[in-house]
């Protein structure tokens, strides 16, 4: 997993830099268009198997977590629909336990927290003087 121990938290990580040019851009991109586009909705297929492994894998660049100024938890995020299109939210496939490795993610200011995890989890950003809303 790398520097996050809770893979649905590096996923919100990833969410984070999705607009903001990341190193892995291109790559992200080619397998949208081949996995995402051809995705059969409401069928039970469940996750995309190759979008998990992409981003299990995935190695995030120190360059591109300094991008990072702000983190949304959200089961709204864009990110869940490149790996289950048709995920609705109501189960706990995404939930988040852990934001262990959050301090390398060293130009955050701000969080703004909806749902995906229990308040208390984000206790260590508090501690560290990032904004919650």
């Amino acid at each position: 997993m790398g520097i996050f121990e809770d893979f649905n938290f590096k996923l919100v990580v990833i969410d984070a830099l999705l607009d903001k040019s990341p190193s892995f851009q291109k790559e992200l991109e080619s397998l949208i268009e081949k996995y995402t586009q051809n995705y059969k909705w409401y069928t039970g297929a469940g996750p995309i198997k190759e979008m998990l492994e992409f981003f299990s894998e995935l190695y995030i660049e120190q360059k591109d977590l300094d991008k990072i100024t702000e983190l949304c938890f959200d089961g709204g995020n864009e990110i869940y629909g490149y790996i289950q299109p048709d995920w609705d939210g109501e189960d706990f496939f995404f939930d988040i336990q852990s934001i262990k490795g959050v301090d390398h993610i060293k130009n955050l200011k701000s969080v703004e927290y909806i749902s995906m995890l229990d308040e208390e989890v984000l206790e260590p950003m508090k501690e560290r003087g990032i904004t919650i809303g």
